[in-house]
């Protein structure tokens, strides 16, 4: 396997015509499971039914015991099979694990970042293309559990900086990183604290918050609908917090392959969300009045049930056009796109040339046939803003361009 270096506004990709994948991540702060009460894997059962991530991390594990239960009787259930886990390590304090949809997904290796407190968790994957060969190119996904120091003060604002710094240190020893996702409980109480500023900006792999909603997010109505804890009232026999929803501690954070799609995934705008806020339920219950309607009935009383936190979620396009080698990459074709326009030229008049237009899902857009010609301009149709192919054939030959349509026609 290897790893290639994609440019992203022009560049030559020759693609099959597979369906495109959807990749859910999940990550989720699960309380001290199995210790908060064993059987709760029952309780996480329809939550995972319902998001059906193909990335699951979580945190506040406590166990190998647990790790297992929550393979057996809440992941690989009811029919499904394809489950697989990292690897339990059992560090200081509770433990990081990721599950993974093994039909899409293998794992390559997994790395704990030792902290003063917990450990950070690195688990990285690959994509289980069905072409892949050893000479293929390989999409790698970057995965990392955190849990940063919890409470107010400046003593414990610190700590998680220092945490922070060091998951960013060690990222910057890693060669090839791409398609980076960091998921955890990360106990900020704003913006402008010292661990997010590092996070996002810090190393030199900078990174994202999908939804960028600055601001002082503890006991601030304003961010209701982006809170993550606590899912109760009152307090429950498990030990975990309460109070209602008034924090945003949980995040997944990404690099920007995923904005751009250069590594070949790319985030689906708005899929990013904590599951469960519905935004009316500010220092509530989740499953209080009114009605939570965020989320299937038996879905908010598990995420009541399950944890103080809930679990945030996004969603990526894993691009159709991988696992298959460039060809033809010798031809004197050249093509562009500009104002509408994709340009095209060759050394020599070909005698039939169909040129297809896809968007990223790989959906036609536009066909079109040009005989006896060595150049054409083609006008496009109105696009939605959005990464595009075209696909320009003749006889046997064949090349692919992309491009980036950045406004709404």
């Amino acid at each position: 396997m290897k790893k290639s270096t994609v440019l992203f506004l022009l560049c030559i990709w020759v693609f099959n015509s597979n369906a495109q994948d959807t990749l859910t991540v999940m990550s989720y702060n699960i309380l001290n499971y199995p210790t908060s009460n064993p059987s709760k894997a029952d309780t996480l059962k329809p939550i995972i039914k319902y998001v059906k991530p193909d990335i699951f991390m979580i945190t506040e594990l406590v166990s190998a015991a647990g790790a297992t239960t929550i393979l057996t009787d809440a992941l690989n259930v009811d029919g499904v099979t394809y489950y697989q886990a990292a690897n339990y390590v059992n560090g200081p304090d509770t433990d990081n694990m990721l599950y993974y949809n093994s039909d899409k997904l293998v794992l390559y290796s997994q790395h704990e970042i030792p902290t003063t407190l917990r450990n950070i968790s690195e688990y990285v994957l690959y994509y289980n293309d069905p072409l892949l060969t050893a000479g293929s190119d390989t999409i790698f996904f970057y995965c990392y559990m955190a849990h940063l120091k919890a409470s107010t003060g400046s003593s414990n604002e610190q700590q998680r900086d220092q945490e922070a710094a060091l998951l960013k240190s060690y990222m910057n020893t890693r060669t090839d990183i791409e398609n980076v996702f960091l998921g955890g409980d990360f106990n900020l109480y704003s913006s402008t604290e010292p661990a997010y500023n590092t996070i996002l900006n810090t190393g030199m792999v900078p990174l994202l918050d999908p939804i960028s909603s600055p601001g002082a997010w503890n006991s601030n109505p304003s961010f209701a609908g982006i809170h993550t804890q606590s899912t109760r009232l009152g307090s429950l026999p498990d030990g975990g917090s309460y109070g209602g929803m008034d924090d945003r501690f949980d995040f997944i954070f990404f690099n920007n392959d995923l904005l751009t799609g250069s590594k070949k995934v790319i985030y689906i705008n708005n899929t990013y969300k904590a599951i469960g806020n519905d935004g009316n339920h500010y220092n509530q219950s989740i499953n209080s009045a009114p009605v939570n309607t965020a989320a299937p009935a038996n879905v908010i009383d598990a995420l009541y049930e399950m944890s103080d936190h809930l679990p945030v979620t996004l969603k990526a396009y894993i691009n159709p056009f991988v696992g298959v080698k460039e060809t033809n990459v010798d031809l004197n074709w050249t093509g562009y796109y500009t104002n509408d326009i994709f340009k095209f030229r060759s050394t020599k008049t070909e005698n039939k040339m169909q040129v297809v237009v896809y968007d990223l899902l790989g959906k036609t857009v536009q066909k079109k046939v040009f005989i006896g010609q060595k150049e054409f301009e083609l006008k496009l149709n109105p696009l939605h803003q959005g990464i595009y192919f075209v696909r320009v054939f003749s006889g046997n030959k064949q090349k692919s361009y992309k491009f980036v349509h950045l406004k709404n026609n």
